[in-house]
């Protein structure tokens, strides 16, 4: 069987663990990304440059994937960023500040909705018709930022973030409505804070009490989460053991949303 995961280049990742992972599953592996750094840490993987906000570099994606593939079984939106996804963003840390609804750019609303929703939408779009085929799944990365918002004076995210996670839900439920009857599952995973290269670059100067979605010591299992944690989830949603799961939203924060 054959996936695509987006945003799966950088190690440090969900995306990447998530590739990995469908890889030990035995599936065949494309990847889109920005990050050619990190192609060849996924030698075993296609890996196609792709900005996933441009709704025709996606629509290359999928066709570079039929025609090595012929076929498309799992689609994994794990591309998302809260403060954008250029080549440069994705080495640098974050603009400092607070950037709420509020008080944000008309650009920073733009490229966090195209980063995170738009770029889902897109990729589900163009992959729906070939998913439709044989069925499969659609697995999507929201955000405890959905469920409870960024406090201001938070760095490293904001209320634009918050938003388009809130949107990737609410998308994931009608996607499967939509596809339901082609035996295609359509779930979503909604990470806390996770030990991934964003919070590292954000903790630089936030200390380590503190990551973009709040402190630290808030969490009731008393720890962040992991890559690992995260991409076993998001694997065992696209095999069959979750074959009668669609249309949820799972959340992954040790108790965090409930606190």
């Amino acid at each position: 069987r054959v996936a695509i995961v987006t945003g799966g280049a950088k190690p440090d990742s969900i995306g990447f663990a998530v590739a990995k992972g469908l890889r030990r599953e035995g599936c065949e592996v494309v990847v889109g990304d920005l990050y050619e750094q990190g192609f060849a840490a996924l030698a075993d993987c296609l890996c196609v440059k792709t900005d996933v906000a441009d709704p025709h570099a996606v629509q290359r994606l999928i066709d570079s994937t039929i025609k090595k593939f012929s076929r498309i079984d799992f689609l994994v939106n794990a591309v998302g960023g809260s403060w954008g996804i250029t080549q440069q963003d994705l080495i640098a840390s974050p603009p400092r500040g607070f950037r709420g609804l509020t008080n944000c750019e008309l650009s920073d609303w733009r490229t966090i909705l195209g980063a995170n929703l738009d770029s889902a939408f897109y990729c589900a779009r163009a992959a729906a018709p070939h998913l439709k085929k044989q069925g499969g799944a659609i697995v999507n990365v929201a955000s405890v930022a959905a469920r409870k918002g960024i406090p201001p004076g938070s760095e490293g995210s904001g209320g634009p973030y918050a938003v388009a996670k809130g949107g990737i839900m609410a998308m994931t439920r009608q996607l499967a409505l939509e596809l339901g009857e082609f035996g295609v599952r359509v779930n979503c995973v909604a990470p806390g804070v996770v030990a991934s290269g964003r919070l590292k670059r954000v903790m630089e100067f936030t200390g380590t009490d503190r990551g973009p979605e709040g402190l630290l010591n808030t969490i009731p299992m008393g720890r962040v989460g992991t890559v690992a944690e995260c991409a076993a989830l998001i694997v065992a949603l696209c095999t069959d053991d979750t074959s009668y799961v669609t249309g949820t939203t799972i959340d992954l924060n040790g108790a965090s949303y409930a606190a």
